[in-house]
């Protein structure tokens, strides 16, 4: 049986998923956790997805491989992602990786939130 890994809340027409684990290094949480996600994007009301990873502080790179999979399964759908929290540790493989062009982050929840305000508003 999977264990939750996110926590999901919405705010407004914004769905935000908190990721619950500290460390997202083993293969079964990064399982679990990414088709939590992508079980998300099933929804068709579930079209903008905010990813916090405000208590995150090591991801290895499967679960990086796990959110070019949601990036890809939120373009088919026509869904907008945006990711946040991420530790200044964690950022550095974003850069690295050059992931951090790749999606939008945002400082907070808060700067997320308003950054779907502002693309659904063009």
């Amino acid at each position: 049986m999977s264990q939750k890994r996110i926590d999901v809340k919405k705010v407004a027409d914004v769905n935000i998923a908190t990721t619950l684990d500290m460390k997202l290094n083993d293969d079964l949480s990064i399982q679990e956790w990414g088709d939590q996600l992508l079980a998300l994007l099933d929804d068709p009301g579930c079209r903008k997805l905010l990813v916090s990873f405000e208590r995150v502080l090591f991801m290895s790179s499967s679960a990086l491989r796990a959110l070019i999979t949601l990036n890809k399964k939120a373009k088919e759908t026509k869904a907008s992602l945006i990711l946040c929290g991420i530790d200044d540790n964690i950022m550095e493989a974003f850069r690295i990786t050059r992931l951090d062009n790749v999606f939008q982050i945002k400082r907070n929840e808060d700067e997320g939130i308003r950054a779907f305000t502002v693309v659904s508003d063009k």
